[in-house]
């Protein structure tokens, strides 16, 4: 069922973000934000001749928003990252219609996948490695939408399932990220047990 993967993964956000953060106007924007999320995955606004999801329309604004609050890179830098995952994204989803062997080879998983290793080897911010998958995703969406509506068929910018993709791929960056931390933190744990044994 599309959308399943951003049900579950958003409503994991807000039991954490309530339940195991401090008290602060932080979890407040954070549980706002995915509970305004969850709210308008099944709205739907038209616009000129293409349809979008409300959470289309939300996503887009607040990922160009922590893009450019969190943006340690150049502005082109970013821009081609974006095209690079936009582009992977698109091909995908293209070749997945054309050849019905991808839509068993390429599965939400192994899509988020590949854009969680192309965004992994060109940034190093969890930040803007999360904005730009959100970003690249939404623009293959448009680019999609408007080469569906070129062949006739009627397709809403924002589909469940490519919501489903970005989900997969934020949490695996969100868990990478408290891995690599987690690891650090032993490793210095390690380094003071070895200078207080006299190792070092």
């Amino acid at each position: 069922m599309d959308g399943a993967f951003f049900l579950w993964f958003a409503w994991m956000g807000v039991v954490i973000t309530v339940f195991f953060l401090k008290a602060s106007n932080k979890r407040k924007h954070l549980t706002f934000l995915l509970l305004l999320a969850i709210c308008s995955i099944n709205v739907e606004f038209q616009m000129m001749e293409y349809t979008v999801t409300g959470l289309f329309l939300f996503a887009l604004i607040y990922g160009y928003n922590v893009l450019l609050t969190y943006m340690q890179v150049t502005r082109v830098y970013a821009v081609i990252i974006m095209l690079i995952v936009t582009a992977a994204y698109t091909s995908i989803e293209l070749f997945s219609i054309y050849d019905p062997v991808f839509t068993y080879l390429y599965t939400k998983w192994s899509v988020s996948a590949i854009l969680f290793i192309i965004i992994h080897i060109s940034l190093h911010s969890s930040a803007e490695r999360c904005a730009l998958l959100l970003l690249g995703v939404l623009h293959g969406e448009v680019i999609l939408t408007t080469l569906f509506h070129q062949m006739g068929i009627n397709r809403v910018a924002g589909e469940l399932a490519s919501f489903d993709i970005v989900a997969i791929s934020i949490m695996s960056t969100v868990v990478w990220h408290y891995f690599v931390q987690l690891t650090a933190h032993l490793e210095k744990i390690v380094r003071k047990h070895q200078e207080r044994r006299g190792y070092s």
